[in-house]
């Protein structure tokens, strides 16, 4: 063998693993559980999540407060996606208000509003698909509590949830201690129930998601696109007026999409009443925390898989 076969063959090997994470990863059927019109995170994670090849998106609920505001910004949102075929379902209201992106969508109507109740929705949705739906939890778990307190014989049925909440190992600065993070904050009562129900439970909490931080040569690059999409997502987060975009939600989303861009630890964590999330020792399993964030690989990647995949949109 000659010393220029060697090298390509050494080349080809060093190539492998690059290669392997350039590719599409299997399709994954998910539901979106979000609070969208809060935060801004929210809103790119429904785009990541309505738009990369391997997802197929079977619905949108919402949750927090006024959650039919939600469903009619979330719609709005799939509609300029191209979306319509997604349908969005409002969960339980509360008290809590929607921030200033509501008034992007305010009274939009569509074909995807649907009047089912969102935890009606999860259950028939999953029945469905026993097995293969992946529950995606990235506001506060009212539905997904909701569901699995009413609901209990669908727990073998999910294949897993994948949330975006709770801290283990840091705080909002990235460093020790663990805070009460707000997803988990919001309903305590219906975060204990997805945290003891036995289904795979899949956890980006603070120790993967604070650090993700969407700089604004990052937004110039995305919007710069000049598509409905991305002009929308400009849009919104004009709305939301908080400086440096957190893509907390995109995570998860990413995660269970099959872009992991982090390790995990098994780990038994409990809910307690304030919503602080902790690490208790000596007990069996109940969630798969995600760990050691690959900070850069993952923002270079979200950005470009927005650009590229909405620039495919009708």
């Amino acid at each position: 063998m000659t010393f220029q076969t060697l090298f390509i063959a050494a080349l080809m090997l060093f190539s492998l693993p690059i290669l392997a994470q350039e590719k599409t990863p299997p399709i994954e059927k998910i539901v979106l559980d979000t609070d969208i019109g809060d935060d801004i995170d929210d809103a790119y994670a429904l785009v990541l999540a309505a738009t990369l090849p391997n997802s197929r998106l079977l619905g949108v609920t919402t949750t927090f407060g006024e959650t039919h505001k939600r469903a009619e910004l979330a719609a709005k949102l799939l509609h300029i996606c191209g979306r319509d075929d997604v349908p969005v379902h409002a969960g339980r209201e509360g008290s809590a208000k929607i921030g200033r992106q509501y008034e992007w969508a305010e009274g939009f109507k569509s074909k995807s509003l649907q009047s089912e109740e969102a935890v009606v929705f999860l259950k028939r949705i999953i029945e469905k698909n026993p097995g293969q739906v992946t529950l995606v939890g990235i506001g506060a778990l009212t539905n997904i509590g909701d569901l699995l307190t009413r609901y209990p014989e669908i727990k073998n049925k999910i294949k897993r949830i994948v949330i975006m909440g709770g801290a283990v190992h840091v705080g909002y600065n990235n460093e020790t201690p663990p805070v009460i993070e707000w997803n988990i904050k919001c309903d305590p009562a219906a975060a204990k129930v997805v945290y003891s129900s036995s289904v795979p439970l899949f956890m980006a909490g603070l120790e993967v998601t604070t650090m993700m931080k969407f700089d604004a040569e990052s937004q110039k690059r995305l919007f710069a696109a000049g598509n409905p999409t991305t002009d929308a997502l400009a849009a919104l987060t004009n709305l939301w007026g908080n400086g440096t975009p957190t893509q907390f939600d995109s995570v998860a989303v990413a995660y269970a999409l099959g872009y992991p861009f982090c390790d995990t630890e098994p780990q038994h964590v409990t809910v307690e009443d304030d919503g602080l999330t902790r690490i208790t020792e000596g007990r069996t399993t109940n969630v798969t925390v995600l760990i050691h964030p690959q900070k850069e690989a993952f923002l270079d990647w979200f950005g470009t898989a927005l650009k590229t995949n909405t620039k495919r949109l009708p």
